[in-house]
């Protein structure tokens, strides 16, 4: 058991829908509910349903410090940057004024960006920081990974690369993927039932991308492949809108077997995963964050799903699954993704045999399970 209060600093707009506020929010509830003393110190910043407990379904309220802040992170690179400048301060002065009043404490933080953090360890206080990304050799890094007193990464590849860039030892830095919320995603609920719920045709072939537009995930594949798949499945893109496939598109038509289902509630996820008869993880080598350093949650939801999976087979997703959990398609390859999408859903036997060992495997990544080696490891570090 820790003894001293954690500190949980995050420069991110909280509750926000995207990838990043769900894992601050459920590992902050997991390390709260594992008997830690946390409060999360984020900026102030406007956000719809400021309730965390009710945004993300939590069974615990999560105490939370808001760091006043210039409301510029909407207003392009330079408005983020000033942002975060003034969090950076913020921060600093609220956790030096409990460092001066005698308050003894833990600080554990998170590369939300490039150098809100820099600050942190001049407080003096034991620092641990969670790192999503490599690192160049700048400043605010050198500073942070000189005094910090462990490292949490979420696969090898960052590991690796941290400890060559910035001499740190290996045992220093321990790696932990992100986790998942299997009570959930593990529901029981039928294909059928769920297309009933959700108004979907029961007898399409629907193959199921969930995600939202951004450039390092490589989506273009995806409408290469329906195209390619034209008259036999119907792919439905879960957290698109009709705008972001015309961007992905460059203006061109898209194939009427993409769907674009448009931006879900997080709770509502579980039944259109279950709706699906197959589910894709994209992934490219033209992006060096998707291809080797991310830790995909939606990987992590899809095989507690009970679906067969079709994956890309880049290195960061092969750290979570293997040929035993998913199929696997080449990057970048349309053809190969149809393939193997095709596959997937004619061959059942191995489909079925690969979803229940995915479905199997997956408990290992709890977020509680996560929540406890990070615990341990600040106890034994601090």
């Amino acid at each position: 058991m820790i003894k001293q209060k954690i500190y949980y600093v995050a420069n991110a707009k909280m509750p926000t829908p995207k990838a990043h506020g769900i894992q601050l929010a459920k590992m902050a509830e997991a390390m709260i509910s594992a008997g830690a003393d946390l409060e999360l110190v984020v900026p102030a910043r406007e956000a719809p349903g400021g309730n965390l407990k009710k945004f993300y379904g939590l069974e615990i309220e999560i105490p939370m410090a808001k760091i006043p802040v210039l409301g510029t992170y909407k207003h392009g690179k330079f408005g983020f940057l000033l942002g975060s400048l003034i969090f950076m301060l913020g921060s600093f002065g609220y956790l030096l004024l409990k460092r001066l009043a005698g308050e003894k404490f833990i600080i554990y933080t998170i590369d939300m960006d490039i150098f809100s953090f820099m600050f942190l360890p001049m407080i003096g206080r034991p620092l641990f920081a969670e790192m999503h990304d490599r690192k160049s050799a700048s400043l605010p890094s050198k500073i942070l990974f000189n005094r910090a007193k462990g490292i949490i990464t979420i696969n090898q590849i960052i590991k690796k690369e941290l400890a060559a860039t910035f001499s740190i030892s290996s045992d220093k830095i321990i790696v932990y993927p992100n986790g998942i919320d299997l009570t959930e995603f593990a529901v029981a609920t039928s294909k059928e039932e769920a297309r009933k719920t959700l108004d979907i045709p029961p007898d399409r072939h629907i193959v199921l991308y969930s995600g939202k537009l951004y450039d390092w995930k490589g989506l273009p594949i995806l409408l290469e492949a329906a195209k390619l798949l034209r008259g036999e499945v119907f792919i439905y893109w879960v957290g698109g809108s009709d705008e972001d496939l015309k961007k992905v598109s460059e203006g061109k038509p898209a194939t009427p077997n993409l769907i674009c289902a448009g931006e879900k509630n997080y709770k509502e996820m579980p039944l259109w995963l279950r709706s699906a008869d197959v589910l894709v993880v994209l992934g490219t080598k033209r992006n060096d964050y998707s291809y080797l350093y991310t830790s995909p949650m939606k990987l992590l939801e899809y095989m507690a799903s009970g679906r067969p999976i079709v994956a890309s087979m880049t290195p960061a997703n092969r750290e979570i699954v293997s040929e035993n959990e998913v199929f696997f398609y080449s990057p970048d390859s349309a053809e190969d993704l149809a393939s193997k999408i095709k596959e997937a859903l004619t061959n059942q036997p191995a489909a079925g045999e690969k979803a229940r060992s995915a479905s199997a495997k997956v408990h290992e990544f709890s977020w509680e399970k996560r929540a406890d080696g990070v615990l341990r490891f600040i106890r034994d570090k601090a």
